[in-house]
């Protein structure tokens, strides 16, 4: 069993190697049930899987059961990657300077990076790229700095991706913090002082959150979403999960206070809620389609807690106990999903908890330790596949990350009960 000198080092190890972006010399290749050499993995508009591995672009088409390269540049990382509805992929490298286009039929298209809109931008790069659904043209949005100054500069462009008309700015922002970017929206947090510093360790005091709305073609509509002068906002953070839950906002308040705001396209205002603050550990939110939100924390001696926010205000607060494992230090929530039957999943330490139709119900419990090599730790990287009711985890080693397919029906079934647990609703 590992031992927490052992933890400790290889986590250093990992997070170092992967700072610097080192890519192993001869890497595997992957198969259908592991991928080598891989940063991360993503779900694929059509129902395939993409591997996005350092330098190199891989693919796995629906059904299929190896991974295809579609490119690769030695020495470079790829950087941003996007897909759309029929197999068609964008993406971008670190160092290269196109944004390389791969058709449904096959065809490899390079086009033109987007310059700034105007001169004294500096390190002008891309952030985000997405089919917009007319399919014909793309967003990419980019941000840089003005020269000899702290402002970021924030452009959205649309592209055409047959490249038939140049790149056209369809939103700009100066010294906004972007907290959220999709073909859908994109969302921003404006600090009410110019030049005031506003990051994720803070933004206080707040002037007002903002979304721009984006259509089929890309045009934009702006919205406030908060108000500074209406409710004292000190930070916003974005609440991330399902595909199709509403914009869920987790907002810091003034005297510590925080809640959730919740808004979709066409209401009036977000819709607030307070929230207590965890007496311990670092909470970990995901927004459910229903526009609940599940909170985890860990405390190392008590246990695993999950609270559910309800969009009501209610909340369902389900405490699972320390598991009973002297050998166990991992204690971390690693991933946490639904399934596509509805049913919520996550990886705790080394094992995965599988409740029932609500977390009230006790969740089963299965150990996937064994998915783990000498001297390797999770990544902390887990991808869902609803398609296939399969689990992507990742696992971090001394000097790669690779991911280990895992049948989520097949391990539902090799679960145990795991009885001991205490519900309570407020």
């Amino acid at each position: 069993m590992r031992n927490v000198a052992v933890l400790l080092s290889m986590t250093l190890v990992a997070s170092v190697a992967h700072a610097e972006g080192v890519e192993p010399k001869n890497p595997k290749a992957s198969t259908a049930s592991r991928v080598y050499a891989a940063t991360t993995l993503l779900n694929a508009a059509d129902g395939g899987l993409i591997s996005v591995g350092f330098s190199t672009l891989a693919r796995m088409a629906p059904g299929a059961r190896k991974f295809e390269t579609l490119h690769s540049i030695k020495g470079d990382s790829l950087s941003r990657v996007a897909t759309g509805k029929q197999g068609e992929v964008l993406a971008m490298w670190e160092k290269d300077p196109s944004i390389h286009y791969f058709t449904r039929d096959g065809r490899h298209v390079m086009l033109p990076q987007p310059s700034p809109p105007r001169e004294g931008i500096n390190r002008f790069e891309v952030e985000f790229l997405g089919f917009l659904p007319n399919e014909r043209e793309a967003l990419v949005h980019m941000a840089g700095s003005e020269l000899g100054k702290s402002m970021r500069y924030d452009v959205t462009f649309r592209i055409t991706l047959n490249g038939s008309k140049p790149p056209e700015p369809v939103v700009q922002m100066v010294s906004a913090r972007q907290i959220d970017m999709n073909v859908q929206r994109a969302v921003y947090v404006l600090p009410k002082k110019a030049g005031q510093g506003c990051d994720q360790r803070g933004c206080d005091p707040v002037g007002e959150v903002v979304a721009f709305v984006f259509d089929e073609n890309g045009n934009a509509q702006r919205k406030t979403i908060l108000n500074g002068a209406e409710l004292p906002v000190t930070n916003v953070h974005m609440v991330w999960g399902q595909k199709d839950a509403p914009l869920i906002l987790r907002v810091e308040l003034q005297r510590n206070e925080r809640v959730l705001a919740r808004w979709r396209p066409g209401d009036a205002k977000a819709e607030v809620r307070p929230i207590t603050r965890s007496s311990h550990g670092e909470p970990r939110f995901y927004a459910l389609a229903s526009g609940d939100v599940v909170e985890t924390n860990v405390d190392y001696d008590e246990g695993l807690t999950l609270m559910r926010h309800g969009v009501d205000g209610s909340r369902h607060v389900t405490a699972v106990p320390v598991l009973a494992d002297p050998d166990n230090y991992d204690h971390h929530v690693h991933g946490i999903g639904v399934r596509e039957d509805g049913r919520l999943w996550m990886q705790w330490g080394d094992h995965l908890l599988f409740f029932g139709r609500n977390t009230d119900a006790a969740p089963r419990v299965h150990n996937i330790e064994p998915l783990l090599t000498r001297r390797a730790e999770w990544a902390g990287v887990d991808v869902y596949v609803p398609s296939q009711d399969v689990l992507w985890v990742g696992i971090d080693s001394a000097r790669s990350r690779d991911f280990v397919r895992l049948d989520l029906a097949d391990a539902d079934k090799r679960a145990k009960p795991f009885a001991q647990q205490k519900v309570t609703r407020e």
